[in-house]
């Protein structure tokens, strides 16, 4: 298994903390924010991991080269990353190949019991099938819940809908994904330059993306600086 960490976003709504520095290397506690899941993906027993730079590219680039967390790192750079997050996708193509591949996102805390999770489940799902690591709501505060992407369920487990807005909903979506290669033709069907719920919304349209529920395992998604500060604060508890 390969993993995919998309990292080319400018992290805008961080302010100042983002205007001399790629979004991923902002610090929580005391760590860059990517190097959580560095360390996650070594845990899983990940090795190759391809990086979608795009702002600040060489910065971070350098950053991650420096330390590596052991992984085999490439590097592939987006000229267009500030359009839809969708060409970031569409850059990995040629490295993930006819593979299947963990997509994660660079600015989401992330464990490595969650990968292995996805890792595991992908033996039992049928042929075509991709999946997405999915968290009860009960387990987060409304205004953490409001700002969540988040996933509809059928009685399988599949999702039937994924986005910021739908209601009813049964999970939320931790960012992280295990991508069958039959995703790629969701990524050709949608616009070029879109959001990845555009791409996953087509998955769910064909049954073809399922939920994996984590089980209490620990992430965080990192939008703004009370995300900062609440996710360096649920870091302390976890000590």
């Amino acid at each position: 298994m390969r993993a995919v960490i998309l990292a080319a976003g400018d992290g805008g709504r961080l302010g100042h903390l983002t205007r001399e520095r790629p979004k991923p290397l902002v610090e929580v506690a005391g760590r860059p924010i990517i190097a959580y899941t560095l360390d996650a993906l070594a845990a899983a027993g990940i090795r190759d991991v391809a990086v979608i730079l795009g702002y600040r590219a060489a910065q971070l680039g350098e950053a991650l080269a420096a330390a590596s967390h052991g992984l085999a790192l490439s590097f592939i750079y987006n000229a267009r990353f500030r359009e839809g997050a969708s060409l970031s996708l569409a850059a990995a193509r040629q490295w993930a190949g006819s593979d299947p591949f963990l997509l994660l996102m660079a600015d989401h805390l992330l464990s490595a019991a969650i990968l292995r999770r996805l890792i595991e489940a992908r033996a039992a799902q049928p042929a075509g099938v991709s999946l997405v690591a999915a968290d009860s709501p009960a387990r987060w505060p409304e205004d953490y819940r409001d700002e969540a992407t988040r996933l509809a369920l059928d009685p399988e487990g599949f999702v039937t809908a994924i986005g910021k807005r739908i209601d009813p909903y049964d999970a939320l979506d931790t960012g992280a994904f295990l991508l069958d290669p039959a995703a790629w033709r969701a990524v050709d069907a949608a616009p070029e330059s879109c959001e990845l719920s555009a791409i996953f919304a087509r998955l769910a349209a064909g049954r073809a993306l399922r939920a994996v529920d984590i089980g209490g395992a620990h992430w965080y998604d990192i939008d703004t600086g009370a995300d900062l500060e609440a996710a360096e604060a649920l870091l302390a508890a976890r000590q």
